[in-house]
């Protein structure tokens, strides 16, 4: 009897159902059984009871030659032997010069990123790193003045940026369908505070498409019962939680068509001549035909954010259920590169060190798109720890290219890496390593 009731409780989500049959309705999302609203960082479970339920980055291994002509290059340049310090980490990310391939991605108006946002800011400007603001973050938060006790305004975050960039960098800025209710873009383009920027070319639009942790689905958090009272004319909420203290907020999505973005692309061109084009997309089918749309009109970025995307609040069966892992993001990407695009196409969901970035330039992105590592940088020292966190992703990619016998991030290529699972060399078109 003991073994059965053993078997019964192992082999089955019980827990889940329990969680489901006590909180109803909330338990659409994981708060409660994991975590707290607020303080949890969540994104896809890559593996589901000790067993891989997706193929990651983590297939793909970097592939040094013993033969290094381009080190010879570099010592008869430098006239003497070259170490990894000399690799070139500068790129041009999406229309900004960065002092890496790596972009803090977009993270919106959810309590931890909000929490954070400064310390993110400030530590990414000195860094020389291209930063993006989410959606819903004046809307929620107040655009130059405070609407939520304890939050920085929008631009509070946008100029904790600006005014702390040198010579490198960039922002770039989602605005979601209620945040064009209030014109967010018109605001800032607007805006005197930000005209410098604006001449110097350090000003990106990003038009969000998706989000890899709830792809066709809009941002969702809970605000307290007082705030949303502020916010029902624009935003949607579940009634059948009106009483309690706190309410779940919706955003919807957005509709577009092949038609819809090409004209909203052209429209930005106009309206904002001075601001990059950056556009978001979730882990979706028809990936490759928003890259090339883009291309054609002229948009700066697309980035492709993978399941494993990180998220302040999705429900469950939206991170295990909808989109597909990471690396069948860097397959379009990989495609889109054969078909000669040269637009900034990056990669987002659960990268998160030196050699995913290295990686995943080798197979033909232009940089790494991270969010969640540099929120855990910031929740475990502050500004210090997001500089440091950076610093080590510089170390380590040029550690890298240089064992790959070069000297530039631009350099790397597909001849760089091979796969250890044979389904990921033929997708990817590199050689399986067994082989």
């Amino acid at each position: 009897m003991l073994r059965g009731y053993r078997e019964f409780l192992e082999g089955y989500p019980v827990g889940e159902i329990a969680f489901r049959a006590l909180k109803g309705r909330d338990a659409v999302y994981p708060f409660g059984l994991i975590a707290s609203y607020g303080s949890a960082v969540l994104g896809s479970s890559i593996y589901e009871r000790g067993c891989p339920r997706f193929k990651t980055l983590n297939t793909v291994v970097l592939m040094p030659p013993a033969f290094t002509p381009r080190r010879l290059e570099k010592a008869a340049e430098l006239l003497r032997e070259p170490s990894f310090m000399d690799v070139k980490t500068d790129a041009v990310v999406g229309g900004f010069q960065s002092s890496l391939p790596v972009v803090v991605g977009s993270m919106g108006s959810t309590h931890i990123a909000s929490k954070t946002a400064l310390e993110i800011a400030r530590a990414a400007a000195r860094s020389g790193v291209v930063y993006g603001i989410g959606e819903n973050v004046a809307t929620v938060r107040g655009y130059s003045e405070r609407l939520t006790r304890g939050h920085p305004s929008f631009k509070e975050r946008l100029l904790a940026y600006l005014t702390n960039i040198d010579k490198k960098g960039g922002v770039f800025i989602q605005q979601s369908v209620e945040d064009a209710y209030d014109e967010l873009w018109n605001r800032v383009y607007s805006d005197k505070d930000v005209e410098q920027y604006l001449e110097e070319g350090r000003i990106g639009f990003e038009i969000k498409i998706g989000q890899g942790a709830k792809p066709g689905l809009g941002g969702v958090i809970k605000v307290p019962r007082s705030q949303a009272e502020r916010l029902r004319a624009k935003y949607k909420f579940d009634d059948a939680e009106l009483k309690e203290k706190y309410i779940t907020r919706y955003s919807v999505p957005g509709t577009f068509t092949a038609e819809i973005l090409a004209g909203t692309i052209r429209f930005m061109r106009t309206a904002y001549p001075r601001a990059r084009i950056w556009i978001k997309l979730g882990p979706f089918r028809d990936a490759l035909d928003v890259i090339r749309i883009a291309a054609e009109e002229g948009a700066d970025a697309v980035v492709i954010d993978g399941k494993e995307g990180g998220t302040g609040m999705a429900p469950t069966a939206a991170m295990k259920d909808l989109g597909y892992p990471t690396l069948v993001g860097l397959k379009a990407i990989r495609k889109a590169r054969e078909e000669g695009h040269k637009i900034s196409l990056l990669i987002a969901g659960r990268l998160y060190d030196g050699g995913h970035v290295v990686k995943s330039l080798a197979l033909g992105a232009s940089g790494a798109y991270m969010a969640r590592p540099l929120l855990i940088a910031a929740l475990a020292r502050g500004e210090k720890g997001v500089e440091n966190y950076i610093e080590s992703l510089k170390v380590e990619i040029q550690m890298l290219v240089s064992a790959l016998g070069k000297y530039d991030v631009a350099d790397v290529g597909p001849e760089d890496v091979a796969a250890l699972d044979r389904d990921v060399a033929v997708m990817l078109d590199i050689p399986y390593l067994y082989s």
